[in-house]
């Protein structure tokens, strides 16, 4: 089986692809597990490997030579992770419409394969939700994003159901929260913003909370992320009853449960600094506070179960020594 990642050098495609090399099979259309034979990794930056079944082509995903690397790989699955965040996108929507939108078209014309569809896996956003939202928002919610990136995450769903409808790829869809915890270094994207926290209180550094202590978010940890989407790729298409997209289950947690949390895992109150930040704010309360999903279950596509269990997956990762304590948080 040959697999190819797009947006592979990020947060989620660099734990993704350790974690498929470390499984070793994927499920093809059949439904039977099979070796994955290589990877093609794909993004502008790239960290080095010498595992024998990565290829690296270090390029964007909207050049057209890279299409034609891609169209002659014939990879069997594709998770597409290559996007323009939040932030960012507000400040250039057209830019970041090129990479959301256009190069995801692209990607379709050129996998897309009417005899041999390939499955097509898409992290979208919790951000596809807006406006007057209910306490809990599950998978069928009317989309009234409030964002660039949110309104191009919507248009990717439609876009892969119209793909899938007319035979050409076999699409899934995760709509993703905040996802955590980024290693660094920092950057201006929304869940690194809250990522920093964690952070700077397991490394003994002081940190800055750009939103109230009150302010409640959905998160989940990158490890849940990336067991979800395998498992989604994995999941036997009558099993989602037609349906291509759902929610990503979230834990719900406020800063200052953040700040709790972080005190009884670290044995430590951390050093933080409360300074809302009115842009931030703004994106954040537009977003749903329970983020729920009736079809996961059925999946196998679950939750974390605390936010103690996020921070000590990250203490792990960094090479530090997770405290024995515990919360509910």
């Amino acid at each position: 089986m040959r697999i190819l990642i797009t947006g592979a050098g990020g947060f989620i495609g660099t734990t993704l692809t350790a974690a498929l090399l470390r499984k070793g099979s994927l499920n093809n259309a059949s439904g039977a597990a099979e070796k994955i034979e290589s990877i093609l990794l794909l993004d502008t930056h790239l960290p080095s490997t010498s595992d024998p079944r990565v290829v690296s082509l270090q390029a964007s995903i909207s050049d057209r030579e890279t299409r034609k690397r891609i169209a002659e790989w014939k990879p069997h699955s594709i998770f597409h992770l290559a996007a323009v965040l939040t932030s960012a996108a507000e400040h250039d929507p057209a830019g970041a419409l090129a990479v959301n939108v256009s190069a995801l078209a692209d990607l379709i014309e050129t996998v897309g394969n009417r005899s041999a569809a390939p499955r097509l896996i898409f992290p979208s956003s919790i951000a596809v939700f807006g406006g007057l939202l209910p306490d809990h928002v599950d998978d069928d919610h009317l989309q009234r994003p409030q964002t660039s990136y949110g309104t191009h995450k919507a248009i990717a769903e439609l876009m892969l159901a119209d793909a899938t409808r007319h035979g050409l790829i076999d699409a899934r869809a995760l709509r993703l929260p905040i996802v955590l915890v980024h290693p660094g270094p920092p950057t201006q994207s929304v869940s690194d913003r809250i990522a920093g926290l964690v952070r700077d209180a397991v490394a003994g550094r002081p940190s800055v909370c750009p939103l109230r202590s009150d302010t409640r978010v959905p998160v989940v940890s990158v490890e849940t992320v990336v067991r979800n989407l395998i498992t989604l790729h994995d999941a036997d298409p009558a099993a989602l009853r037609g349906k291509r997209v759902l929610n990503q289950p979230a834990l719900t947690v406020s800063m200052e449960d953040i700040v709790t949390a972080l005190t009884i895992v670290t044995d430590k109150v951390p050093d933080i600094r409360f300074e809302p930040d009115a842009e931030l704010k703004k994106i954040v309360d537009g977003w749903p506070k329970g983020f729920i999903s009736t079809r996961a279950p059925s999946i196998g596509v679950v939750a974390d179960k605390t936010f103690d269990e996020i921070i000590v997956s990250y203490q792990r990762h960094q090479g530090a020594s997770p405290k024995s304590k515990t919360s509910a948080v």
